[in-house]
């Protein structure tokens, strides 16, 4: 069960719900006992102008939100293989069968009927039945259990996927090379994907004050056919300890998505033992999942979180780009509308226009296995692994980031960024339309180096020490705009996303083995990034999170029980603060405190 904070609730024309919410279209009436202006506050229309902004309130009174998840899966695996003599080589083949069902119950309290709460605020006298007139404007404690009972609800989700997938395998060797024989492998597969989620029937009417949601569901198939050849050209020659090409080629075939041929090659020579230098081309293709596809509009609250409306005090603006836009997008000109706080919810979901993404990629690298270490009793393993990557995708699927979106249209005055936005007569943001797209290309550049150790037995057993780094040197999107393309750098940024692109990251594992015993300590270091939408905390420092295990496989009861223990974050280290996600980024850093674990592993 995970916990969440009281649930927030905002009514009234600015409130910012978005896409129709009734929460936004709420009135006050003069007749509700609480009200205490003596006039009904109109959230508008029907020709009538709104007189009042917004009232936002936690309702701490309902205690947090809780939610709870029960997943039940079911996996059938079938395989048949074996092998055949052709010529003088020896073929193997496979035939595999999958089916899997994934079926998943949610369930959330704390939620609030955003009907039931505006017939509580409204006229006294349709308040009837289980209504009881609501108080929303008093302090804490003023909202009472039976106005609760009457305005809240136990959301409850249902979600399920399945998966058929069968496939066809052949392997085996055509013919001798100088290097060895040529190696060659060829298949086909078949996979049917379907997946749903069915909201709360009070979520999907969009009377939820949480998160919204509509049902979805939708499924794809794809038929695909490979090659693969291994071509070992030179062997045990002077300066061609090894050289060795390989080639692959995909089919792939999608009912959603059409269809696409993509190849890779890649050459390795082994000028010495010890060395290897390597080289690979790939080209890559993704069709779009179930979910880019069809799922159904939501809003993401934490995606903009700690953006300044560039609207906000229009008078004090001084960005003639800026004052147009605003203007044009109804921003009253006398500078009346001042931003009630930092951030706006962004609008996403499902785009059944998207393409495939498409790559190209290379890597350029080499590995150096100290064979003298070895042969010299100071190491069992001793290498150096190192290679520099470049990938370039097209068409990548993603949410345009909100950041970006400001900054062409406030500053940029770009048309198509700024048809994302929309604005309530009072000149506040309603909602930012961020549905799934086709962002142009993503390019990503860097270097990854891995060095390896392991110790001469020792104590009976052995240490080792494996080091793995990554440079991250470029990262970079494309976006599309009328006038061609913007490209915005987020290498050593945070997005908010949330989403952080280190320029360093490096993981460090010393560790000593034995037939009985284990046990490790690892270091996990992240570099400092920026964040370009928090002002004032800008930067998110470096952090160096340790973890340690330990484990046990008692010999007296025949090797077949191993128990581990372990602890992450073992020195309780905190995540830095991240304004542009809420709080903090769980997709780069760890949870705050330390987190243990037990584990049980029995060998039959």
């Amino acid at each position: 069960m995970n916990q969440a904070a009281y649930v927030p609730v905002s009514i009234g024309p600015d409130a910012g719900n978005g896409n129709g919410s009734l929460l936004d279209r709420i009135s006050i009436d003069v007749t509700n006992p609480y009200n205490p202006f003596g006039y009904t506050l109109t959230a508008g229309g029907d020709g009538v102008a709104p007189n009042y902004n917004a009232i936002s309130r936690r309702f701490v009174e309902a205690g947090p939100r809780r939610f709870s998840q029960e997943v039940n899966t079911m996996y059938a695996n079938l395989t048949l293989g074996g092998e055949f003599k052709l010529g003088q080589g020896t073929w193997y083949w496979d035939i595999n069968g999958v089916y899997s069902v994934n079926s998943a119950k949610q369930v959330m309290t704390g939620n609030i009927n955003a009907a039931r709460l505006a017939q509580a605020l409204g006229p006294v006298s349709e308040c009837t039945g289980e209504c009881v007139p609501f108080n929303i404007f008093g302090g804490l404690g003023t909202i009472t259990p039976e106005m609760l009972a009457y305005v809240s609800f136990v959301q409850r989700d249902r979600s399920s996927q399945e998966l058929g997938d069968i496939s066809a395998n052949l392997s085996g060797s055509l013919f001798d090379l100088p290097g060895g024989p040529l190696g060659v492998a060829i298949g086909y597969e078949y996979r049917h994907q379907f997946g749903s989620f069915d909201p709360d029937p009070v979520v999907a009417a969009g009377l939820s004050s949480d998160i919204p949601a509509l049902p979805s569901r939708g499924s794809f198939n794809v038929h695909e056919v490979y090659g693969e050849l291994n071509a070992p050209l030179l062997r045990d020659t002077p300066f061609f300890n090894l050289l060795e090409a390989s080639f692959a080629a995909r089919y792939s075939d999608y009912s959603t998505s059409g269809s696409k041929a993509t190849m890779k090659a890649g050459l390795s020579w082994k000028p010495v033992e010890d060395l290897r230098l390597r080289g690979t081309w790939a080209q890559g293709f993704r069709a779009p999942s179930i979910g880019e596809l069809y799922g159904a509009l939501s809003r993401f609250d934490g995606a903009a979180s700690g953006i300044v409306d560039p609207c906000s005090d229009l008078n004090s603006v001084t960005n003639q780009t800026t004052r147009t836009v605003c203007l044009a997008q109804g921003v009253p000109a006398n500078g009346s509308y001042i931003a009630s706080g930092t951030g706006f919810g962004l609008l996403t979901g499902g785009n059944r226009d998207l393409k495939p993404e498409t790559s190209v990629s290379w890597v350029l690298g080499g590995v150096y296995s100290g064979g003298w270490a070895r042969d010299s009793g100071l190491a069992q393993a001793l290498s150096l692994e190192v290679d520099y990557y470049t990938i370039k995708v097209d068409d990548a699927i993603g949410v345009p980031d909100p950041n970006v979106l400001v900054d062409s249209c406030y500053n940029r005055g770009d048309a198509l960024a700024c048809s994302a936005f929309s604005r309530t007569a009072s000149g506040a943001i309603a909602q930012v339309r961020g549905t799934l797209q086709n962002l142009s290309t993503i390019r990503s550049e860097g270097i990854d180096v891995t060095f390896n150790y392991r110790s001469p037995p020792v104590w009976g057993g052995s240490f080792g020490l494996s080091v793995s780094n990554n440079f991250l040197l470029n990262y970079s999107i494309e976006v599309p705009t009328t006038t061609g393309t913007l490209t915005t750098h987020y290498e050593g940024t945070e997005t908010g996303s949330p989403q952080a692109y280190p320029r360093y990251k490096g993981t460090a594992v010393l560790d000593f083995s034995s037939n009985s015993f284990n046990a490790s300590l690892t270091g996990r270091y992240i570099s400092k990034v920026t964040e370009p939408a928090a002002n004032a905390y800008s930067v998110m420092d470096s952090i160096l999170y340790l973890d340690a295990q330990i484990g046990f496989t008692p010999s007296f009861l025949n090797d077949a029980f191993t128990v581990t223990l372990g602890v992450n974050n073992l020195l309780g280290t905190r995540a830095p603060d991240c304004l542009s996600c809420g709080s903090f980024d769980p997709t780069t850093y760890d949870m705050p405190d330390q987190f243990g674990y037990a584990r049980v592993a029995v060998k039959f």
